[in-house]
């Protein structure tokens, strides 16, 4: 099918109801405003499963990858959870809308722990006592809207108050929300890598939009950093976590502490015991959504 501009998908996923949460959160990592509907047939006894139904709206150049998105997280997911397997994704053209005013209602500026505040550039309030971090929200991962990302966030503030903090890498910083929070909260030395090039210059942007200058913006694969790192934070999925669990090791020095996160509950268990050399100190839980304290 040929694709217009101005065109767009939604993009449909029936789906197991207990599983809404979380494919929701995947779709707002991506930068998608879904609206759940559907979720029960008031007929059926509510303690009977049923399927649920979520739709993303996207432009039509956006669908194909995104249901490639999906379709890749809920394979890797059915590892563990079978109902993923039976999720069915459907895909068709929405009529004209005013979508740029949907997507702004989304994104709106938020609040995280004591001293963060993540803003998009057309709403930033007043925040004194806080670091605002303004973020353009794009294709890239990391908008502050989402309970991983928040999480990190948390982390990050609770460590630099905890102990000073001389150096600092960001694995796979997306929009480079998590850079920015390190460098505003005084860590000198920041690197934010990413092994997808393409989201580079929006974290450029966004580290210079948000006095971040000093961060180094790279791009690549954990497994060619030879620097070790006295906190290490990755907001991945939890497969690439388990396959990158000895690179990230690597890059911790032998006091640091490594954060991952963007891993479900019932996945929590398999990433922590990847990382057989660090113990596991602390995990946040955010819905159905962990966030985990390593050290060596």
């Amino acid at each position: 099918m040929e694709v217009r501009d101005g065109e767009w998908r939604v993009v449909r996923i029936e789906l197991a109801e207990h599983l809404v949460d979380a494919v929701s959160s995947v779709l707002a990592d991506e930068g998608v405003h879904s609206l759940v509907t559907g979720v029960r047939d008031p007929s059926v006894p509510a303690a009977t499963s049923q399927p649920a139904t979520i739709e993303a709206h996207v432009p039509a150049a956006r669908a194909a990858a995104l249901r490639s998105t999906l379709e890749h997280w809920l394979a890797s997911l059915a590892e563990i959870e079978p109902a993923a397997a039976r999720a069915r994704i459907t895909a068709e053209t929405l009529p004209p809308l005013d979508w740029e005013a949907v997507f702004r209602r989304h994104h709106r500026p938020l609040a995280v722990g004591q001293r963060l505040l993540v803003a998009p550039p057309w709403d930033v309030p007043e925040a004194p006592g806080r670091e605002v971090l303004v973020i353009e929200p794009g294709m890239a991962f990391g908008t502050g809207q989402h309970e991983t990302t928040r999480t990190c966030l948390e982390e990050i503030e609770e460590a630099v108050a905890a102990m000073p903090i001389r150096s600092a890498l960001d694995v796979g910083t997306g929009s480079g929300v998590l850079a920015a929070a390190l460098a505003r909260l005084g860590v000198p030395r920041v690197v934010a890598l990413d092994s997808d090039v393409d989201t580079l210059p929006l974290a450029r942007t966004n580290l210079l939009r948000n006095h971040a200058r000093s961060v180094t913006v790279l791009g690549g694969r954990v497994a060619a950093v030879r620097t070790r790192f006295e906190f290490v934070v990755a907001n991945l999925l939890a497969d690439t976590l388990i396959a990158e669990a000895g690179a990230l090791t690597a890059v911790v020095a032998p006091r640091g502490r490594l954060v991952v996160s963007g891993l479900l509950d019932v996945q929590a268990r398999s990433v922590a015991q990847a990382f057989c050399e660090l113990r596991l100190t602390a995990t946040r839980a955010a819905g159905p959504w962990r966030t985990l304290r390593l050290e060596p």
